[in-house]
């Protein structure tokens, strides 16, 4: 596969052209990867401020009283979905539950280590730590496509 970048200061938003021979399941993945790169969310800052954050810029969700919040590298948001809704909206975009309260992105994880009681310890990319509990390992090793996974 070839790619090729091009600066074009006259246009208002990029844009993508794929050509192929024949439509395969690779292609698919690209189409649904340049779709995703620029899904947003809103985020609501500490002082107030609303921002509008990529969805592939957040390492994980965590639901912590009524609240859910977003956590990137570059600092934490509030935002007004729930933790079931964003499950909903993000499983087929590299998203996966892995406790009562913590959704995880797991493009942003960069080890896995097995913990005591059948859970899992996750080191994210920003050197942050999560634990996935053991009602959720089979649903996190069927994300990552490893063995134990739960078949559907």
């Amino acid at each position: 596969m070839k790619l090729f970048l091009k600066k074009c200061p006259g246009i208002s938003e990029p844009e993508v052209e794929i050509r192929y021979s024949e439509r395969t399941e690779a292609i698919d993945n690209l189409v649904r990867a340049v779709n995703q790169s620029s899904d947003t969310i809103f985020g609501i800052k500490e002082n107030g401020d609303r921002e509008m954050i990529y969805i592939t810029g957040i390492l994980y969700f965590e639901a912590v009283d009524r609240d859910v919040f977003a956590y990137r590298a570059q600092g934490v948001y509030r935002v007004r979905s729930t933790l079931y809704e964003l499950e909903e909206e993000l499983r087929d975009r590299f998203f996966v539950r892995i406790s009562k309260s913590v959704i995880v992105n797991i493009k942003a994880v960069s080890s896995i280590s097995p913990e005591d009681s059948r859970r899992v310890k996750l080191r994210l990319n920003n050197g942050e730590y999560l634990i996935v509990s053991r009602g959720y390992v089979n649903n996190f090793r069927e994300a990552i496509g490893m063995k134990g996974g739960r078949s559907k």
